[in-house]
């Protein structure tokens, strides 16, 4: 009976063993990830569209009339993040929204090049092909970076700035408790070669969100897919020296547009008492205010869309012109 039960046991083991190396095989290989063609059938927005820029390929949405709105999106995300927004504004406005390369359905940009200085070429480069040459620009979390970046550098296209929950300038990193799945998963990530498992994306999604059980199974599955797609994309490495955000505070004191400032009460990675009170601080507008989203965490636009895009909506009606 014990030999049965060892013999059990070894067999088991062997069938995990192999199990686990398939995985890591898999991963590693780029195989767990869908093709384009499935993903942009799962994922692209029936207004969805794409367009060759400067030698990439970007996903974009052009819908709506009225005054343009450009909308850019958060790290590891997808013009998806606004859907809310969009729904809410598409009846008023001329609304705008990419997937920051390589981000979303978009693809590499030639050089490996991910940085504010590169996304804000981005911006106007595709604003210029829409024929758009003046717009409210918003934006949330990293996508503040390149966002302040353009609006510090064309005041004479920007007529207003919304900052959600962005990096007013370098991070400081703060320890946080994760949950027993999520550090697995932080454990298991080096040996996957790039490639990120769902319990990886759930653990990123649910310690940025207030309430955690508004993350769905559905959303960790686009995350999974899409920011899985970059696996093998080319980066040039980072300059020596380089500190993520280090540039925003200078270009926040040279805007002088009209400027919202939409802070969660939760954000764990900005929070409101330093980056927000901070970003008020650096925003050389003299027309600026900072409104706080109660009950929300730092993916602004996905958990909390009505509540944000209601204060935004007052805003936009304002420095439009267009009040009623």
């Amino acid at each position: 009976m014990i030999r049965k039960i060892a013999r059990l046991a070894i067999a088991i083991v062997g069938l995990l063993t192999i199990g686990a190396g398939w995985y890591v095989v898999s991963a590693r290989q780029g195989w767990r990830t869908p093709d384009d063609a499935k993903l942009r059938a799962r994922y692209a927005l029936p207004t969805g569209r794409f367009a060759t820029i400067d030698g990439q390929s970007i996903h974009y949405v052009d819908e709506g009339q009225g005054p343009a709105i450009v909308l850019v999106h958060g790290s590891f995300a997808s013009l998806r993040m606004w859907d809310g927004w969009a729904d809410a504004l598409r009846g008023r406005y001329r609304l705008i929204r990419f997937d920051r390369p390589p981000m979303g359905l978009s693809g590499a940009e030639p050089q490996g090049r991910y940085d504010a200085a590169r996304e804000a070429e981005l911006i106007g480069a595709l604003t210029e092909r829409l024929g758009v040459h003046r717009f409210v620009l918003a934006a949330t979390s990293s996508g503040g970076e390149s966002a302040a970046a353009y609006a510090a550098a064309h005041p004479d296209k920007v007529r207003g700035v919304i900052f959600a929950n962005i990096a007013a300038g370098p991070l400081a990193f703060r320890p946080t408790a994760y949950p027993l799945a999520f550090r697995l998963a932080l454990w298991a990530d080096p040996y996957l070669g790039g490639w990120h498992m769902p319990a990886f994306w759930n653990g990123v999604l649910t310690a940025n969100y207030a309430d955690p059980a508004k993350v769905t199974s559905a959303l960790v599955r686009e995350w999974t897919d899409l920011n899985n797609r970059a696996q093998f994309y080319l980066r040039r490495p980072r300059p020596p020296g380089y500190v993520s955000f280090a540039r925003t505070p200078a270009d926040l004191a040279a805007i002088r547009a009209p400027a919202l400032l939409l802070w969660s009460d939760t954000d764990p990675e900005v929070p409101l008492a330093i980056d927000g009170r901070n970003a008020l601080r650096l925003l050389g507008s003299t027309d600026k205010r900072l409104t706080v989203i109660r009950y929300c965490g730092h993916m602004m636009p996905l958990e909390c869309g009505p509540a944000s895009v209601a204060a935004a909506r007052v805003f936009l009606d304002r420095v439009t012109h267009d009040v009623r």
